[in-house]
């Protein structure tokens, strides 16, 4: 091996050392309190050692994101049921609460890195990944509604719902039953 592979290999490592300490920033401290001196604090690094990885917060900040909405992308590919998929932002919200913040913001942060136009439409993706669960609801044969619109609606309320509600995130039995509720009276045609 040769130094130039030796070198990018450390250099690959250093940045996602760096990757993993901005990780831990977040879930500690939320990305309320998000901060470069914090993040080079964690990894042990001078914040010039960040900027020669990462052009400004904004982009260590959008690598996050990207990086965020992969694992949730992933998550959802694999799931093998309507049940499953819906339980996807849960187990994010509870496994990874700075990943599904980044993702599902719950308020407007008006600090630049994290209102980039890069990140809105990262945002924009997860929740359109969310919209198309409907998808999975039609392999299982799960009437939802005709209009595409109303049909992500619907499951992105009964997702969102199981992941922010307290109660519904922590409790599986109590989460899969308002599920069924929503999903069986919209079946009736009630209102879910």
């Amino acid at each position: 091996m040769g130094t130039n592979e030796r070198r990018e290999r450390e250099r690959k490592r250093r940045r996602d050392d760096i990757l993993a300490s901005a990780w831990r920033v977040a879930e500690r401290d939320g990305f309320s309190q998000f901060s470069l001196e914090r993040v080079a604090s964690d990894a042990e690094v001078g914040r010039a050692t960040i900027y020669s990885y990462f052009v400004s917060i904004d982009d260590l900040v959008a690598e996050m994101a990207a990086e965020a909405l992969r694992y949730f992308r992933e998550r959802l590919e694999r799931a093998e049921s309507l049940e499953a998929a819906l339980d996807v932002p849960v187990r994010l919200a509870q496994l990874k609460p700075a990943h599904f913040e980044l993702l599902f913001p719950q308020g407007r942060d008006a600090r630049p890195h994290m209102a980039s136009k890069e990140i809105r439409a990262i945002q924009e993706t997860a929740r359109e990944l969310i919209g198309r669960l409907g998808r999975v609801a039609e392999r299982q044969s799960t009437a939802l509604p005709e209009d595409a619109r109303v049909r992500a609606a619907l499951i992105a309320g009964i997702s969102m719902a199981s992941a922010t509600v307290p109660e519904l995130k922590a409790s599986t039995t109590l989460r899969h039953h308002f599920q069924e509720i929503c999903l069986r009276g919209h079946q009736k045609g009630e209102e879910p």
